[in-house]
């Protein structure tokens, strides 16, 4: 239960600090904008896979299952694994010559959405092959995160 209400309060976050509000209708951002925010988003699941990076192998997750503290560290990325297509989203419409950038954020979000779900089973059963499980998955975003990046870079 702990899980859930610290997720939803960092989806809650997430959100807030991309500037979407419910039901709100923001103007288009400039392309500048938007690629800025692209590259935001990017560059925060970047992050946070190589924040989980480390839990690949049993030993140091059955650690990170069994410490509390190490295991809310794990929360918040995978948090964010959670909401990748939500993020994606909130960064606005895409302004034209942008959709492949688009595409990819989206390829890897499937990886990072299907990492989250292993870590919460990982979670709710403590067992540490499904958190190296969630971990490989998240890694096997970073190719598509990197070629977002490039084509958000070669576009600007």
């Amino acid at each position: 239960m702990i899980v859930k209400v610290l997720r939803e309060t960092t989806a809650v976050l997430v959100v807030a600090a991309l500037g979407v509000g419910c039901g709100a209708r923001a103007a288009p951002p400039t392309d500048r904008v938007w690629v800025a925010n692209a590259r935001g988003v990017v560059d925060q699941l970047r992050g946070d896979v190589v924040t989980v990076a480390a839990y690949d192998r049993l030993g140091t997750a059955r650690q990170g299952l069994r410490d509390d503290s190490q295991l809310y560290g794990l929360l918040v990325p995978y948090t964010d694994f959670g909401g990748c297509r939500h993020m994606v989203t909130a960064v606005g419409v895409e302004p034209p010559g942008r959709a492949q950038a688009v595409r990819l954020l989206h390829r890897a979000c499937l990886h990072l959405q299907r990492a989250d779900e292993l870590f919460t089973r990982a979670v709710a059963h403590r067992a540490a092959r499904l958190l190296v499980d969630a971990t490989q998955e998240a890694i096997g975003a970073v190719p598509s995160l990197e070629a977002a990046a490039l084509e958000l870079a070669r576009s600007a």
